[in-house]
């Protein structure tokens, strides 16, 4: 697992007094409520979080250490990100993203079909994009394909639908 993990991209300034516009990363917008302290990847500071509210699907920031609009100006484009131990424990058998990302294939019988590169968030389900060295799969996160998924041993265990894998 990282040491860090982005939850946020701030991608605006909002207002003259130093507030940030942020574009979630993360499922639970409330999430920042929780937060007492994020880390700004320009610099890597550890800042407390003085306000936070929501609108329109995005977050706005007070930080603290940044006070005036050409102080918020500089971290435009940038990522917030937390520490590990600041993530909510997820209920069994849901993971984070970056759990999935890098995690070994194989279907039921054993053979390894590739490397979990990405993950798209389709709405309906997840997809994993599986890749070895000459094919792309994508496979539904859906309970009838995926059996098994082993952050320990880096694996996950699928049982592919008719024609998904040829």
């Amino acid at each position: 697992m990282l040491d860090y993990i982005r939850v946020g991209k701030i991608i605006n300034t909002h207002g003259i007094k130093g507030y940030v516009k942020c574009l979630p990363l993360t499922d639970d917008i409330n999430r920042f409520n929780d937060l007492e302290y994020i880390f700004t990847e320009l610099d890597s500071f550890k800042r407390k979080i003085k306000e936070v509210w929501f609108g329109k699907g995005l977050v706005y920031l007070k930080l603290e250490n940044i006070n005036d609009v050409s102080s918020a100006e500089k971290f435009k484009n940038t990522y917030i990100t937390i520490e590990k131990d600041q993530l909510k424990k997820l209920p069994e058998d849901t993971y984070y993203i970056f759990d999935i990302e890098g995690l070994s294939v194989y279907n039921v019988e054993g053979k390894f079909l590739g490397e979990i590169k990405k993950v798209l968030q389709t709405g309906a389900n997840d997809v994993y994009v599986v890749e070895d060295s000459n094919k792309q799969y994508l496979i539904p996160a859906i309970k009838k394909v995926i059996k098994e998924i082993n952050i320990k041993e880096n694996r996950v265990v699928i049982q592919p639908l008719d024609g998904l894998i040829e």
